[in-house]
């Protein structure tokens, strides 16, 4: 592919002969197909899982034919108001990339590569729980090895009666176990049945790895029923490992029931992990309810949040547009308006 052509992120991987993936790692762990990329590249589409105006993407890559281990960039890029890709700052990075390695993107770097690569501002550090999740969602999905931390987690979840220290569980076998349930039944059952009951240190890492992966749905339907405990926070676990079926009618229908009486942590994790349930207007408007009666602060940055999502920004405006909101919520509105000003 002639230079000139090269003027995505996309076109430059192709162009190195590589196959690659997109994965967004910001809310949580979701890939991104080449097509979706390729209209969020070209700012044909908003970017679908903003935080803090930011598209934070994990891209996995490898040649075609050379026998290498695939690479991996995490990256973090600005959004315009719009939600759209800042093609300014995708261009420097593109430009800093190709100035260190041309096109041989899966060759074997120089020192003065690498130490090119990483003077740019738009290189990304994962958490340990992003790294962790990305790890154990490839290594299943090309049907490789969990990591040595995988039967450790996968005995205590089974058994946690059982004369294992739970401290002994590495945040990487929790991902394995998380990433592959849908192919373990005995292990789903038993998260199902002792998740109550598993130790704070156990359960709420357990919950942030449930978050990023599909959980089947007898599962699912035992997490439903925790989420209206006297317990904080269990709800609170139980709502972030409910994260991936967010989209599910049951599960939107009881998390709205949830919303009136929720508390600052589970209305965050909402909108963060959950947010495909602030689409339904009510639910949404429940929830504006709901964040008025927190420190100024949290509302606005909550609020900030929900209306960069492309799926809840739409039924967000309306509601502004047709005076729908009760008097608090239009009271701290009109505060953050000002203070915007």
């Amino acid at each position: 592919m002639a230079e000139q052509s090269i003027t995505t992120l996309g076109d430059f991987l192709k162009a190195g002969q590589t196959d690659y993936q997109v994965f967004d790692i910001g809310r949580r762990l979701t890939e991104i197909s080449q097509e979706q990329f390729d209209a969020i590249e070209h700012q044909q589409q908003p970017y679908p899982y903003p935080i803090a105006r930011q598209a934070q993407i994990a891209v996995l890559f490898q040649h075609k034919s050379a026998e290498q281990p695939p690479y991996l960039w995490f990256l973090q890029f600005p959004l315009d108001e719009r939600g759209l890709l800042n093609l300014a700052a995708r261009n420097q990075y593109l430009e800093y990339v190709i100035n260190a390695l041309g096109h041989e993107i899966t060759g074997e770097l120089t020192e003065e590569q690498q130490q090119q690569l990483q003077q740019n501002p738009y290189l990304l550090t994962p958490s340990e729980t992003q790294r962790a999740a990305l790890h154990a969602h490839v290594q299943c999905q090309h049907n490789l090895s969990p990591s040595i931390h995988f039967e450790t987690a996968e005995a205590y979840l089974l058994n946690p009666n059982d004369s294992l220290d739970w401290q002994n569980i590495g945040l990487q076998g929790l991902h394995d176990v998380a990433a592959r349930l849908m192919q373990h039944n005995d292990i789903s059952t038993a998260i199902a049945e002792h998740f109550a009951s598993y130790p704070g240190g156990v359960r709420s890492p357990l919950a942030a790895a449930l978050e990023h992966q599909s959980i089947p749905a007898h599962l699912r339907n035992a997490l439903l029923e925790l989420i209206n405990t006297d317990d904080s926070e269990l709800t609170t676990d139980a709502l972030r490992a409910l994260a991936s079926t967010s989209d599910e009618p049951r599960v939107q229908k009881q998390i709205a029931s949830l919303i009136e009486n929720a508390n600052t942590d589970q209305l965050v994790v909402i909108a963060a992990r959950l947010w495909p349930v602030l689409a339904e207007p009510t639910t949404l408007n429940s929830y504006l309810n709901a964040i008025a009666k927190l420190d100024m602060t949290l509302f606005d940055t909550l609020f900030q949040d929900i209306i960069a999502l492309p799926t809840v920004r739409p039924q967000l405006l309306s509601l502004i547009a047709q005076q729908q909101l009760s008097e608090p919520v239009q009271q701290a509105l009109n505060r953050l308006k000002s203070q915007v000003q």
